[in-house]
């Protein structure tokens, strides 16, 4: 993987130069942005990054503690997108992955709430 690193080169920080960042596919299509990160304590101690979230669930954690359970009752994980960092291909601004869009499950939660919840909306078409 190939890192881009902003400022002076020093060690990533994550939550400053991920957060929020647009994921691109291969074939430069937006993918959302990341809206979470999960990471895993090695046995030496170590954090390390593991997989880009990217979904609601996600994202309302952020927004606030308490939407959180509220979000994961509601959704259940269903919705959100894990990236492993193994399909990273560059690290910037934008996150570039390596494989095509067709290749990651996004785009889930727009599909969900069209369903769910637009269909109710009068003039919706459904």
């Amino acid at each position: 993987m190939r890192r881009r690193e902003p400022g002076s080169g020093g060690p990533r920080q994550v939550m400053r130069d991920l957060m929020d960042g647009e994921l691109l596919s291969s074939d430069g299509r937006s993918l959302g942005r990341v809206d979470d990160v999960s990471a895993e304590l090695g046995d030496d101690g170590i954090l390390r990054l593991v997989e880009i979230v990217s979904g609601p669930e996600a994202l309302a954690g952020r927004v606030s503690s308490r939407l959180r359970p509220v979000a994961r009752r509601l959704l259940g994980g269903r919705l959100d997108t894990r990236i492993p960092l193994a399909d990273v291909e560059e690290m910037g601004p934008t996150i570039r992955l390596k494989r095509p869009a067709d290749g990651y499950r996004t785009g889930r939660s727009d599909r969900w709430i069209a369903e769910h919840l637009l269909r109710w909306i009068p003039g919706s078409g459904r």
